[in-house]
């Protein structure tokens, strides 16, 4: 159940690509956010459909809900404040870093001529497929000696560090397919390469920068290990791992942790309904061209 309150993001691409588990998950979240504490332990299951629908759990983790963890946690309701504030800066913040630094370095990859580009290129290259757990040990020591746990900063560098390789691999496929004839009669006309990138290069470009953008805010969003790992209170944390207070010592809230995980939810369901056309059309091009 903990895992599946942390898959908010991919969960709609698996409800539109017609995933049964994805759909029974997302059922079962929605019924659970809307039941009674008695008839969601009902042993065994009676009510797959709610008899006595409420909205009590929205209502107690919006206002003054109870402190789930041993040992001075906040009460819901703060701790859904600082998840959603926290979320938001480290999740936007690190996809508009990774959006506008991908499409510098694939440019200067795709379009400039300098000593060492090939190699220095297969070696961003090879970063792709690194998993984040290789390192996690030497990086904590690495953000404890620069004074940066606890921080959303912290959080932002690690996820701009992991992800922009395959984001600049992404915006190369787009700039390279650019025809150059148009961005050399930008030059000619008078234009600067800055000047080029911005008016003839970034408008043919734009459902790769959506791509890019939707995809780091995703999963960013979803992130769990990272901040679990360099985030050590409760104003610090992000959605996902304030998801996991409502595990207290002596019982396990499921009922107000489904509510929570509706709530963590919506912003990537939302998304991803708004932006598909952008999101399918931006990735599946980066990829074949």
């Amino acid at each position: 159940m903990a895992s599946t309150l942390t898959l908010a993001g991919t969960l709609w691409v698996r409800i539109r690509g017609g995933g049964r588990n994805g759909i029974q998950r997302l059922f079962w979240i929605l019924i659970s956010s809307l039941s009674t504490r008695i008839e969601l332990y009902s042993v065994p299951i009676k009510h797959w459909i709610p008899l006595h629908p409420t909205l009590d759990n929205y209502k107690a983790v919006f206002s003054s809900g109870p402190q789930y963890r041993a040992g001075g946690s906040p009460p819901s309701a703060t701790l859904l404040l600082f998840g959603v504030r926290n979320s938001l800066i480290t999740s936007v913040g690190a996809a508009l870093i990774m959006t506008v630094l991908s499409t510098l370095a694939a440019y200067a990859f795709a379009r400039l001529r300098f000593a060492g580009q090939s190699i220095l290129f297969v070696l961003t290259m090879l970063l792709v497929p690194l998993p984040i757990w290789v390192s996690l040990i030497r990086l904590y020591f690495i953000i404890s000696n620069a004074g940066l746990l606890d921080t959303d900063t912290a959080l932002i560098l690690i996820f701009v560090a992991y992800g922009l390789p395959l984001y600049i691999w992404i915006m190369y496929t787009y700039i390279r397919g650019t025809p150059v004839e148009m961005e050399e009669a930008a030059l000619i006309d008078g234009c600067s390469r800055v000047g080029a990138l911005i008016r003839v290069i970034l408008p043919i470009v734009v459902p790769g920068l959506v791509a890019v953008f939707l995809t780091a805010l995703l999963t960013d969003w979803n992130a769990f290990i990272v901040p679990l790992i360099f985030t050590n209170t409760e104003s610090s944390q992000t959605l996902p791992v304030v998801l996991s207070l409502f595990i207290g010592q002596y019982e396990v809230a499921w009922e107000a942790m489904a509510a929570a995980a509706m709530v963590t939810m919506l912003p990537p369901l939302v998304l991803a309904l708004f932006f598909q056309r952008y999101l399918v059309r931006g990735l599946s091009l980066g990829a074949i061209q």
